[in-house]
C-alpha cells in the first residue's frame, strides 16, 4: 500500500468581475437577437427587414447592443450599473412583444431565453456591489 499519496487539489472557481459577465451575458442576449433574426429569414416566418425598418430599428438595437458588450468592459462601474438596468428593462419590453407574438415553439423558447437574459442582466446589475481594497482608505466625495 502506497502511503505517499498525492493530493489532488479542488479546483476553486475564480471571482469573475462582475463587468465581464455583464458584457458575457449582453454578448449572449445580441447572439440570440440575431440567431432568432436569421431562423425567421429562414423559415419564411419574416419578411427581410425595410429600408425604414432597417435605418431606425435594427441598426440603432444592434449598435446599442454591440456598444452595452464595450460599455460592460470599460465604463465605470456606477453608471453601467444603472446603463445595464435600464437597458435589460427597455430590451426586455422588446421581448416582451416578441414572445406574444410567437407562433411556434423555438419562438417561445427563444422568447423566454431573450427575458432570461434581460433578468439575469438585470440581477447582476443591481447586486453589483462596490469593493474596498483592504487596508485603503475610503474618500467619500
Amino acid at each position: 500500500m502506497n502511503k505517499n499519496k498525492t493530493k489532488v487539489n479542488n479546483p476553486e472557481d475564480a471571482k469573475v468581475n462582475v463587468k465581464v459577465i455583464l458584457a458575457g451575458l449582453w454578448a449572449a442576449h445580441f447572439l440570440l437577437w440575431t440567431f432568432g433574426d436569421a431562423i425567421s429569414l429562414m423559415q419564411g416566418i419574416s419578411k427581410p427587414a425595410e429600408d425604414n425598418l432597417l435605418l431606425f430599428v435594427a441598426i440603432p438595437t444592434a449598435i446599442a447592443q454591440a456598444g452595452l458588450i464595450f460599455l460592460s468592459l470599460t465604463g465605470t462601474a456606477k453608471v453601467m450599473r444603472w446603463v445595464s438596468i435600464l437597458a435589460a428593462l427597455v430590451f426586455a419590453v422588446f421581448n416582451l412583444g416578441f414572445l406574444v407574438d410567437a407562433h411556434t415553439g423555438w419562438q417561445y423558447l427563444l422568447g423566454t431565453a431573450y427575458l432570461l437574459f434581460n433578468a439575469l442582466v438585470i440581477r447582476y446589475a443591481w447586486q453589483w456591489k462596490s469593493t474596498v481594497v483592504p487596508n485603503t482608505p475610503v474618500v467619500e466625495i
